[in-house]
């Protein structure tokens, strides 16, 4: 069964999926497939877990970091008691990496006030512009940024 969850998605990514969790208001948890140029997406306000994984080339990347932005601000109304975001990224454009970095500015604003959060920062080791993102990621914000090298 397939949802159209953004009004951009027919557009820019097949949505698989998007259930209604009850117990944290009406959020839905929402599960894109990665695209050619869009990564896996998985928000789940039940877990509070965020994950961002594979290639982000898009063209236009403000729809698909828009949405996730938009996501955080509706689940920081009543977030989990720890809310975990991974990103693992194969390969990032620079667009894409301007929208993570806004990303992370909104989740850094919830640390800032009290939330327990925590970011996962997962990179091959063999990227020299992924291992160096993360590195300026950690320095640009106050929120702790876990950097795990891919096996």
């Amino acid at each position: 069964m397939q949802f159209n969850v953004f009004p951009f998605a027919a557009k820019a990514f097949q949505v698989i999926f998007s259930i209604p969790q009850k117990g944290h208001s009406n959020m839905e948890t929402i599960f894109l497939e990665p695209t050619e140029d869009s990564p896996k997406l998985l928000l789940d306000p039940k877990l509070g877990k965020i994950l961002v994984k594979g290639r982000s080339f898009m063209e236009d990347t403000v729809p698909y970091y828009s949405a996730i932005l938009e996501w955080l601000r509706d689940y920081f109304k009543e977030p989990q008691q720890e809310t975990v975001i991974e990103l693992e990224f194969e390969y990032i454009n620079s667009a894409s990496e301007r929208m993570v970095i806004d990303v992370l500015a909104e989740f850094n604003k919830y640390f800032i006030l009290g939330h327990k959060v925590k970011v996962i920062w997962s990179y091959p080791p063999e990227d020299e512009s992924l291992v160096e993102m993360g590195e300026e990621l950690s320095e640009m914000f106050d929120i702790p940024i876990e950097r795990r090298a891919l096996a």
